[in-house]
């Protein structure tokens, strides 16, 4: 069981399958994102794409995020999200996208996101694609967040802020649009 360690539902439990096959947000992590997000989050449109179980867009919800869209491959964790949802209560504010995040076509229709949280398996292929398929849905004041291994590098566009911070072998990557 993984616990949501802000907001509303801070300490409640959501179910998370058995084995290895998914890779849970470290709450480590989630603090780390959460305390750097810090107001942007509420009120906000969140993208969370490689849901998993949901955990990054369900904390994101307790932390008063107005609507969360979770977008996931694979029909079993699409099943233990709503799951999830249902069990906080949350199913009313989120849609939940069986999805390829590497064919995002169906996103303009819900776009654009103040926050967008990318949390690709580690060692999937094609990752340096993503910033460039997600940045055409952030807002104007939004931010693009990428946990990815802190090896992996990333080409940006020139109109781009960019923070990362380093925890462990993990790295959160904060990509902005740059203010005129």
């Amino acid at each position: 069981m993984i616990r949501i360690t802000g907001g509303e539902a801070k300490g409640r439990k959501i179910k998370s399958p058995s084995g290895r096959k998914t890779r849970p947000i470290l709450a480590s992590i989630r603090k780390v994102l959460f305390d750097t997000l810090g107001d942007k989050v509420v009120m906000s449109r969140f993208l969370d794409v490689f849901g998993g179980v949901g955990t990054v867009g369900i904390e994101a919800l307790s932390r008063g995020a107005n609507h969360v869209i979770f977008v996931e491959k694979d029909p079993k964790m699409v099943t233990l999200i709503k799951e999830n949802l249902e069990l906080l209560g949350y199913s009313h504010k989120a849609i939940v996208l069986k999805l390829d995040a590497f064919r995002p076509k169906v996103l303009p229709h819900y776009s654009p996101f103040d926050v967008i949280f990318l949390g690709p398996p580690y060692g999937i292929k094609g990752i340096e694609r993503l910033p460039s398929l997600y940045l055409p849905f952030l807002s104007d004041n939004g931010i693009l967040v990428i946990q990815h291994h802190h090896k992996t590098r990333f080409d940006f566009p020139a109109d781009v802020v960019v923070k990362e911070k380093r925890i462990g072998e993990n790295q959160l990557t904060f990509v902005m649009r740059e203010e005129v």
